[in-house]
């Protein structure tokens, strides 16, 4: 099947279509990652699980309209490749507190609600507009109060970072939605 009829079907909500994509280029993707840039296999699954997220994102926002020559394999190299130079420059210049940045979600919510309900129904709101794996990470933590790594049992993810990692891009997107 070509791989902008893979496109097509994903833009028409086609679940299959995204699990093609995710099997056809797991594997290759993991090995190139760990070989060229000497990243853990571990580093690799979750900036693999970060590029699929983009790329399904983009293809839903629209932003990629045909895959060129270099197809859907090096659109999700690219992707991987920025994310963990990204993650490498953030991780060089400071290290963060992951409390703090669990709570960049509601101190983003209109400051006019001062209240932290009113800030939780706000995004409840938003999520609610979100498709998966983004509404159900968001739901499960802050109205189930689900750590990273018990979202990461329920949903299936290998572990926390994972979690941790999608739950970032999920929180950027919502922030996107609300400039």
């Amino acid at each position: 099947m070509s791989e902008n009829s893979l496109i097509l079907r994903l833009r028409r909500g086609d679940r299959d279509a995204l699990e093609e994509i995710y099997r056809s280029y797991r594997v290759s993707f993991i090995k190139w990652i760990t070989y060229s840039h000497k990243c853990t296999k571990e580093q690799a699954v979750d900036i693999f699980q970060y590029a699929i997220l983009s790329f399904y994102e983009n293809v839903l926002e629209d932003t990629v309209e045909e895959i060129n020559d270099a197809g859907i394999k090096t659109y999700l190299y690219s992707i991987g490749k920025n994310k963990l130079l990204s993650d490498s420059r953030r991780d060089s210049r400071l290290s963060f507190n992951e409390e703090l940045e669990d709570n960049l979600l509601l101190e983003e919510i209109d400051d006019q609600t001062q209240d932290r309900e009113g800030k939780l129904e706000k995004v409840r709101s938003i999520i609610e507009t979100l498709q998966n794996p983004c509404a159900d990470i968001l739901k499960l933590f802050y109205f189930n109060n689900l750590s990273n790594d018990e979202i990461a049992e329920v949903l299936g993810y290998k572990n926390g970072n994972t979690v941790k990692n999608l739950k970032y891009k999920c929180i950027q997107r919502i922030k996107r939605l609300l400039e």
